[in-house]
């Protein structure tokens, strides 16, 4: 399933776009690719 990953880095606010089982793993995912970022929230992308 695709997953919409809000993610925050030094006061920005961005989406990364994730393929993943589930919230858990489109989490971990988004977080590999940005290991500086805080996750905001995690919503199923249509």
């Amino acid at each position: 399933m695709r997953y919409k990953v809000q993610l925050y880095v030094g006061g920005t606010l961005f989406y990364e776009e994730v393929i993943a089982r589930d919230y858990e793993d489109a989490r971990k995912t988004a977080l590999a690719r940005n290991p500086t970022a805080t996750v905001v929230s995690v919503n199923v992308s249509s």
